[in-house]
């Protein structure tokens, strides 16, 4: 019992950390990746009914979805931030603000230029009739999404279901979490610069030297 408790452990704390790490952006994590690759989980096995074929279908077309906005919102995020820094009064801000405002240009750019995503659902189908998806193919587009097989687990003389991979489901998060990111580091340096007066001169002095 305390051994299992203890293996519990790890993987609340992981849970929890990630909750933490994706708050900023969970709804559209849950919605646009966690739940489809979850669906797709449940129906691995169900090739020839198509339900399997239906989910990577819908994944394709949510992510494709997402990716579209994530596209418009970082370059607006990496826009906003350059022209923040034409403005005069910026150049007097403390020197925190604009270590964020450019850790947000940072983040926006290689949310744009992550086009890693887009490159895997190339090998998704596009429609649930998809004729080249056989059985084989589809298995292939599985490993986007879950563990390769443990061909030593066996249930009742079965080969056990895939699990989720998470260095995938990472993979899939990336690009919004980085959006999202900018968009927090801009905010949070935005407010930082409007609160500028309230800092001792002594830190406005700082920030001019940067």
């Amino acid at each position: 019992m305390k051994t299992a408790t203890v293996k519990r452990v790890p993987r609340t704390f992981g849970h929890v950390l990630a909750n933490i790490l994706s708050s900023s952006y969970l709804g559209a994590y849950r919605y646009y990746t966690l739940e489809p690759i979850k669906k797709i989980e449940r129906d691995q096995e169900e090739i020839v009914g198509g339900q399997l074929i239906n989910a990577l279908v819908e994944f394709r077309r949510l992510k494709e979805e997402e990716l579209s906005f994530i596209a418009k919102a970082a370059t607006l995020s990496a826009a906003a931030v350059i022209g923040i820094f034409s403005w005069p009064s910026t150049e007097h801000t403390i020197w925190v603000a604009k270590m964020l405002w450019n850790w947000s240009f940072f983040m926006s750019t290689f949310s744009m230029i992550g086009s890693a995503p887009t490159r895997l659902l190339q090998h998704l189908p596009e429609k649930d009739n998809n004729e080249k998806y056989d059985e084989r193919t589809v298995k292939i587009a599985l490993n986007l999404f879950l563990r390769p097989v443990d061909k030593s687990a066996r249930a009742g003389g079965k080969m056990k279901a895939r699990k989720i991979s998470r260095s995938m489901l990472w993979v899939w998060q990336c690009p919004a979490m980085l959006m999202s990111y900018s968009w927090v580091l801009f905010l949070i340096g935005y407010a930082l610069h409007v609160l500028s007066p309230v800092f001792s001169p002594s830190l406005g002095d700082v920030s001019s030297t940067v």
